[in-house]
């Protein structure tokens, strides 16, 4: 009888090595959890948490809110004034590897 979790002897570990999860870079799109684990996602070697990325884009977004209002406000504007500057954002986003 074989164990599948690895044994000693030579004859089993090679039967189990197919159930050793391999250890490469899984594929995009990562939760944001694992997209700021630089070990699993390597488009965010610094290890940025989504808070945290692009913070040239978050503030103008941010910005752009307080002037024109949320999408949520009653008579907002912002879908329009903002459009392209929160399209900015998702993508700087979405080139860190977060699933925004």
């Amino acid at each position: 009888m074989v164990w599948p979790f690895g044994s000693s002897s030579s004859s089993a570990s090679s039967s189990s090595s197919s159930l050793v999860p391999s250890t490469s870079t899984p594929p995009l799109p990562l939760s944001n959890k694992d997209a700021a684990n630089p070990a699993l996602n390597p488009l965010n070697p610094e290890g940025l948490k989504p808070c945290c990325a692009c913070p040239e884009t978050k503030k103008a977004r941010d910005d752009c809110f307080l002037l024109y209002g949320s999408n949520a406000d009653e008579g907002s504007n912002s879908s329009d004034k903002c459009k392209a500057i929160v399209d900015e954002h998702l993508k700087c986003m979405r080139s860190l590897g977060f699933n925004v």
